[in-house]
């Protein structure tokens, strides 16, 4: 039986991730030169695994960034996966709503309530949810068994949230800097059967040293493993934190900067 690797990536910085505002599907933000830099330095000094075709969600900052990770791959969208519609909240920040009525409610209901004009959390995982199975249905069907898929911060935590295994309650847990996700696991009877893909790893990984380089330039090699990007995260996949969920790391949950 075919087993697919599918490499979930969220994508580059943009100018409304580093001011810390909420930057949804309305908002078709580009990258701006700080995530172009950063994601260029990630795909310099690490290891992107190669693949046989790239999926984006259909937004500006997905497809810069499958051009910068993955340029010798054509990219195919993958309609659906375009983050949560923040309504009137969009482009404002969590310190700008704070005490107002609206986002209050938005945030004790767990985001349920929806603000005016935004999109309901219940038809944004519906419309997040359609829009993975049709790129796993391609994969399947095209026999493609390894992919990249590059999505928003706020579709990749809800996506693993769902359907990752092992389970994790608060999507938070999910969360990566950009330029960075994880690897997921299929095979059709486990997703056929329980609709489920295990979460194996972290990406990028390590680069493989070449062994004619070591000799007299030891020191530098040792060097560049301990010189990682600040924003970059441990492989393993388990993780612990606090499951309170304040403004900010709400708003980091749906794509705002970290």
């Amino acid at each position: 039986m075919l087993t697919y690797r599918l490499f979930i990536i969220r994508h580059g910085l943009t100018s409304g991730n580093l001011e810390g505002r909420y930057i949804g599907r309305k908002s078709d933000l580009p990258l701006c030169g700080e995530g172009k830099e950063e994601l260029q330095k990630l795909a310099e000094q690490f290891e992107y695994p190669d693949v046989k075709k790239v999926y984006s969600a259909p937004m500006k900052r997905c497809f810069e960034t499958a051009e910068i990770l993955y340029p010798n791959r054509l990219t195919q969208p993958a309609p659906g996966l375009e983050e949560y519609d923040f309504g009137v909240f969009e482009g404002h920040s969590p310190k700008e709503l704070a005490g107002t009525e609206m986002f209050v409610r938005w945030y004790e209901s767990g985001m349920k309530a929806a603000p005016e004009k935004a999109e309901s959390i219940t038809d944004f995982a519906q419309r997040v949810a359609d829009g993975f199975r049709a790129v796993v249905e391609d994969m399947m069907r095209e026999k493609i068994t390894t992919a990249a898929l590059i999505v928003p911060g706020g579709v990749l935590m809800n996506l693993l949230s769902v359907f990752g295994y092992p389970k994790r309650e608060n999507p938070m847990l999910w969360d990566a800097p950009a330029g960075t996700g994880y690897t997921a696991l299929l095979n059709a009877q486990l997703w056929q059967r329980d609709g489920v893909f295990e979460v194996y790893s972290r990406i990028p990984m390590e680069r493989e040293p070449d062994l004619n380089d070591w000799g007299e330039d030891v020191e530098d090699d040792e060097e560049f493993f301990q010189n990682l990007p600040k924003n970059y995260m441990a492989l393993d996949v388990e993780q612990t934190g606090d499951n309170t969920e304040t403004p900010e790391t709400m708003a980091r949950r749906m794509d705002s900067s970290q």
